[in-house]
């Protein structure tokens, strides 16, 4: 009796090539999700660089870019990450870490965006020591005083001030306070009539 001869791997030759196979996808996926997270790092640093400069827009812009990466880092995890068992929850992690450090830069943004927009105006009068008044309501602040929470707009400003030797002195105009700026004002109080 003739054994037959088949072209072809054995079946056990099929199944270790199938093993490697698998083992190479899922080396695939780990490296592919590593090579998203280092890109994401790599952009974590460049809005690092920028904030020590103060470059609020382009922080601001690269934040966009960074979520973007990160969404698509986290989609590859929950699409792909099954191949990769092992690095999944690693990489799922991650994607929660990543997104905790863009709120915490877009809270940068914010605030310095505030900082930058805010209007700061600086009341000084001759005599010292006036009372301030903005929009007809006491501030219960004396002169000199710095003031950087007005909003932008026109706003009453009034001083008064008891003199012991020449009575009741006021000061009273309309102060134009503009977004992003810094203004002194210097009023001389005069006697009331």
């Amino acid at each position: 009796m003739a054994s037959e001869i088949t072209p072809g791997k054995s079946r056990a030759a099929l199944v270790l090539d199938i093993i490697k196979l698998v083992f190479d996808i899922m080396q695939t996926v780990s490296f592919m999700m590593f090579i998203e997270e280092e890109g994401i790092q790599i952009r974590g640093f460049g809005i690092m660089s920028l904030m020590r400069e103060n470059l609020v827009d382009e922080v601001e812009t690269q934040l966009e870019a960074l979520k973007e990466q990160v969404q698509n880092l986290e989609t590859f995890c929950d699409s792909w990450g099954w191949f990769a068992p092992y690095m999944k929850p690693t990489y799922a992690n991650y994607v929660q870490a990543a997104y905790d450090q863009i709120d915490a830069w877009e809270a940068w943004v914010a605030a310095k965006k505030a900082e930058r927009d805010k209007a700061i105006i600086r009341i000084v009068s001759s005599p010292t020591n006036a009372e301030i008044w903005i929009d007809d309501e006491n501030s219960n602040l004396l002169t000199p005083q710095t003031f950087d929470d007005l909003s932008p707009g026109d706003h009453t400003i009034k001083l008064k001030y008891v003199s012991s030797r020449r009575g009741q002195l006021e000061y009273e105009d309309t102060i134009t306070v503009e977004k992003g700026k810094t203004k002194e004002f210097r009023f001389v109080l005069e006697e009331v009539s």
